[in-house]
């Protein structure tokens, strides 16, 4: 009898799970009829496995919780890939200028602008005299500009405007109109200047029709500062110099287009820029 006894308990493993021979099944069913001992591990060995089915179906249910969380989460991240792809296309859709106001936006950048419109404030930024962060602008000289302001002067229009992000740039302009003996010495002084090239620079043809330039210093990399001839005594001013071939600032927000060059282009990733880097 113990060696029967001994004989099904190696087969108990085996007939719960299913795996056993007709023959052994049978064997086992009858011995389990008639032997108290067999049958009380046998329905042991049945909780136990009730207890390990239990288990899985619970790790189960736990994976299926994480594969449904894991696709939400890659259905939301794809989501946020999609609207970022179509905002990146719509902003160069729509020109560079645009994309420089978003990006200005983003970091807040007019909030470390220098805009100074009043005149009486012009040798802090111009000249020998200016303060340190205006007395070398990356080695453009500025002699085309007035050293001082002179009381026969009349100034129409003045600012300054200062940014300096990660590399310095500035961009200022003067508007004088002067008495006619002062024009023409103004005008003869700056039609003697030593002026550069420039066309091409940027992507720049010319001036406006109703200007005439009359001293130009441009440089490839830093930019232009130059005097127009605005007529009937008037002479305009301008200096827009930056480095790294394109400027911080949406620079049309602060000077009137007329005065800039035609198809001058320094905006973040300009043709100019991406063609020399």
């Amino acid at each position: 009898m113990k060696d029967n006894c001994s004989v099904i308990k190696d087969l108990l493993p085996l007939y719960i799970e299913n795996i056993t021979s007709e023959e052994s099944k049978k064997a086992v069913e009858e011995h389990l009829k008639n032997c108290k001992s067999c049958r009380s591990i046998f329905e042991n060995m049945q909780d136990n496995s009730k207890e390990t089915l239990t288990f899985n179906n619970e790790s189960d249910q736990m994976f299926q919780n994480y594969v449904k969380a894991y696709n939400r989460r890659s259905r939301v991240r794809t989501a946020i890939f999609v609207v970022i792809a179509i905002l990146i296309t719509l902003l160069l859709e729509i020109g560079p200028y645009a994309l420089n106001l978003v990006f200005s936006f983003m970091l807040d950048e007019n909030k470390d602008i220098l805009v100074d419109t009043d005149v009486a404030n012009y040798e802090k930024y111009m000249g020998k005299n200016a303060l340190d962060d205006f007395v070398s602008k990356s080695g453009m000289k500025e002699d085309i500009f007035p050293e001082k302001i002179t009381t026969g002067m009349k100034v129409d229009e003045y600012k300054m405007v200062y940014y300096n992000p990660f590399d310095p740039q500035w961009l200022s302009y003067l508007v004088v109109e002067y008495n006619n003996d002062d024009y023409q010495k103004e005008l003869e002084r700056l039609r003697t200047y030593p002026s550069t090239k420039y066309l091409g620079y940027y992507g720049v043809t010319g001036f406006d029709n109703d200007y005439e330039l009359i001293a130009m210093q441009a440089d490839s990399y830093n930019g232009f500062v130059y005097a127009l001839d605005a007529h009937d005594g008037k002479i305009v001013y301008v200096e827009i110099i930056f480095s790294n071939y394109q400027m911080d600032i949406y620079y049309p927000q602060y000077i009137a287009t007329d005065y800039l060059p035609e198809g001058f282009d320094a905006t973040t990733q300009n043709p100019y820029a991406l063609k020399n880097q």
